[in-house]
This record gives structure tokens, sequence and C-alpha cells, in this order.
């Protein structure tokens, strides 16, 4: 405020503000703008860029800020002031833009400038005249630096390097954008191996604000079906260092360090290694790299199989020429042995056949003696008279259980003859028969005691011939009056 005080106490503006009474909006902004210029000419100026892409897309001039932030991951900005390009110095720094990346969004960038101030609009802008390169490439490596000491500060550099690559990474994620040539890149020379890849691929932005929202998305989500996956490729087709610089980033650095997933990365910066490589377990210049790596390490385990394969083949060839050879030899022993013993059993066989004929003789004779012996005890008249007298027996036992069911019978339909007496005798009609009756109660049960009804009730007397209706008038009970 003093040097904005001493500026318009100069003399000149005190003597033209004794001569003009009161000034127009546009004279006093053109006077701002004179003294604007005036103290500060030509100056250089640094800070973070932000809408530079979106104004150069239309073509013409373009119009954006310059921000003072901490650093680049930053979302507030404490100061900001407009910035303008015009055509004409353009066409002039094209190449200082196309050598930072071209699109110089959040990246820190020294500028030549000259203040001015549009009148109609009061609007404070600076002029871009020059571009420091070689300062700007400067800034955004010791911003990389500063965040490279910061995450091995807190030790993840290491942790994603530390997770144990399996022998045969054949289950992979990928993180790239569907529509990109790395993804048709990395998928094609992995089929060349003729391996049984299994690929589980998620769709992120692989450049611009977007990928350090979407890849960390894209991180955490394979992360959570860690046990389906072996590891995860991380890739993308090279670019231009604006296009890249999201994988500078803080954010996909720690998404990548906290994945529980060994991350590969083929980000394709063709002279510096990103954050991105530098946090992840191990990277490459191209997703082609990638993709030969994971081939060629299956195909090594394979090769160390068949290696194993042709030495175990090998020693175990040894060890049947010599089992074989032990073999051999013990097959002579045991023919020698065979040999001796089937000698002595044909001598044994031999004493035997020569008293076989005799032994046969008597034990022929002694089963003679036997069977003479059975046809003695078994001759016909001795089995018939045998018969005969089974035959007497079988009859009288005929005789005798003839005349006990004989008896049983009798007492048995003498014992029916009884009860069939005493059921005649306890039929009802016998007993309505002789002068008895059964009345029935309104409700159809037969009554046995006068209690219990009530006049005027309808009763129902059955007889030995007939039935009678009736009308109870007067009930009397043992021992009522």
């Amino acid at each position: 405020m003093s040097d904005q005080h001493d500026l318009f106490s100069a003399p000149e503006a005190r003597q033209e503000a004794r001569e003009i009474s009161a000034w127009s909006v546009s004279e006093f902004n053109e006077r701002v703008k004179a003294l604007v210029k005036g103290a500060f000419g030509s100056f250089r100026i640094q800070g973070f860029v932000s809408g530079f892409a979106r104004s150069a897309a239309r073509g013409g001039h373009i119009y954006f800020e310059l921000q003072e932030r901490e650093n680049a991951e930053d979302a507030q900005a404490s100061a900001v002031v407009n910035m303008i390009l015009w055509r004409g110095a353009r066409s002039k720094l094209e190449g200082a833009i196309r050598e930072l990346g071209g699109d110089l969004d959040d990246q820190q960038v020294y500028f030549q400038v000259s203040p001015d101030l549009y009148v109609k609009s009061g609007r404070l802008s600076l002029i871009i005249e020059d571009i420091d390169v070689e300062a700007s490439l400067g800034a955004q490596k010791l911003d990389r630096e500063r965040l490279l000491r910061k995450l091995a500060a807190e030790g993840l550099l290491e942790r994603n390097r530390a997770l144990p690559l399996p022998l045969v990474p054949l289950r992979i994620g990928l993180v790239t954008s569907f529509e990109s040539a790395a993804y048709h890149d990395f998928t094609q020379e992995l089929g060349l191996y003729g391996l049984a890849f299994r690929i589980l691929a998620v769709d992120a932005r692989m450049q611009g604000a977007e990928s350090e929202i979407t890849v960390p998305v894209a991180l955490a989500a394979l992360g959570r079906r860690s046990g389906e996956l072996d590891a995860v490729a991380l890739i993308r087709g090279g670019g231009s260092r604006s296009d890249l610089a999201a994988f500078d980033s803080e954010p996909i650095a720690r998404a990548i360090a906290a994945c529980p997933l060994p991350v590969l990365t083929g980000i394709g910066h063709e002279i510096d290694r990103s954050v991105a490589d530098e946090v992840g377990h191990r990277s490459f210049k191209t997703p082609t790299a990638v993709a030969q790596f994971l081939g060629e390490r299956v195909d090594e385990f394979l090769e160390g199989l068949l290696e194993r394969g042709r030495k175990i083949r090998q020693e175990s060839e040894a060890i049947l020429r010599q089992e074989s050879t032990r073999m051999d030899t013990r097959a002579h022993r045991f023919q020698r042995l065979a040999d001796r013993r089937l000698a002595r059993a044909r001598q044994s066989l031999s004493r035997r056949r020569a008293v076989l004929p005799s032994l046969l003789r008597g034990a022929l004779e002694r089963e003679q003696r036997r069977m003479s012996e059975r046809e003695r005890r078994i001759a016909p008249r001795r089995i018939l008279s045998d018969l005969s007298r089974r035959a007497t027996g079988l009859g009288d036992r005929r005789r005798s259980l003839k005349r006990a069911t004989e008896r049983r019978l009798l007492r048995d339909s003498q014992a029916l003859d009884h009860r069939d007496e005493r059921l005649k005798l306890l039929d009802p009609r016998r007993v309505l028969a002789r002068g008895f009756s059964i009345t029935y109660g309104p409700d159809g049960r037969a009554l046995r005691r006068a209690k219990g009804l009530r006049p005027g009730e309808t009763l129902l007397t059955r007889l030995a011939e007939g039935r009678v209706e009736s009308e109870t008038r007067k009930i009397e009970t043992e021992g009522s009056e």
C-alpha cells in the first residue's frame, strides 16, 4: 500500500488530480496500467500451471493461471495470477512447450513475463515473453526427488519390491486403457508364448488428471482379489513428459506400494524412471518388455523342469542299469539254487515212486475189507425187517393220534354249545319277550334312572313287539316323597 501511495503521490499525479475533479474508471485503469508496466518491466516468475491444456485446445491465444503451491499434489493454491500467451509468442515458444511435454498443467514452470492490465475489465495479467526450459525441468526433478525422499522415509520404496514374485506367474492382473496400443501389444506378446496365461484386466485412464484417480482404484480392485492373481502389470505406451506426469504423482505411488501383489511397470519412459517405476516391484521400458519378462520367466521355469527331468531320467537309467546287473547276478544264483533243489526233489520223488505201488495195494486192500463189512451190514433182508418194524410203529401212532383228535373235537363242540346257550339267554329280544321293555331318553340313550329327566320331555319305549312314544308328566326318584 505504501508503494501505491508513493506512485499516486508523485508531483504529476497531484497536479493532475487538482485539474480533474474525478477520474473515469478507464482513466484510472490506464493510469494503473502505465504505473504497473513502468514499475515492473520484464521479470521472471515461477509457479504451477493450471488450465493450460483446456485453453490451448481452442487454438489462438492461451489463457491460464499460475498458482503458488507447496507441491504439484497440493489442491489448494495460496496465490494465483492470470497468464496470457499471445498467438504470436505461442508459435515462437512451441519448441519449449514440446520439450516440457506439451501439456504444462500441474508442472512447475519458469516464465519471463511483463505485466499488463486490461483497461476494460481492470484485469491484471502477466504476458508471457519466454519460457526457461532448463529451470522448469530442474524444478520438476526437484519435486520428483522430494516425493521419493518422502516415500523412502515412510518405507514405501521397498514395500512392493519385498513381495515374492511366483516362479510361474500365469495369473496376471492388468491395469491399462482397453483402447490403447499397450493393451494389444501386451496381450499379443503373451499369446506368442503359447502358455496358459490368464489375464484379469481393469480399465483406467493412463494420462491426465483422471489417471491419479482411476489407476489407484484399479490397483485396489485387483488387490482385493490377490488370492486369484500372481502379479499386476501397470502399462501404457509411452508419450510426452506431460502425458506421463501422473506416474510421478503421490496417489499412484502410494497405491502401488499398498498393493498386496508384485506390480510390474511398463510406463514407456524413454529416458528417466518415473516414481511409479521406483515404487514398483520391477520396471520395464515398454508393455511388450513386461510381457516378455513374464513369458521368459515361465519358459525358464519350464526349461528348468525339463532339465531336472533329463537329470532324473539319466540318474534313473544309471540306477536301473545297476539294479539290472544286480538282478542278473541274483537270477544266476537263484537258478543254481533252484537246480539243486529240483535235483533233490527229483530224487525224493523217485524214492516215493518206488514205494508207492506197495502203499497203494495196502490201501486198496484195507478199503476192500471196509466195503465188505458195510455190504454185510446193509443186506436186503435186514433192510426189509427194519422197514416192517418202522411201518408197524407208524400205524400204532396214526391210530392213537386219531383217537386223541376225536376226543378233542368232542370237548370243543360241547363247549361251543354251552356258550351258544349262554348267549341266547343274554339276547335282549328274549328279555323283552318275558315282558320287559327298554326306554330311551331325549338324547337317544337307554334310561337307567329317572334322575335328570324333566317334565314335558319325549321318551321312546321299545317292547318285544313295537315301540311306544310317551311324554313325561311326573318324575319320581328313590327317596323322594
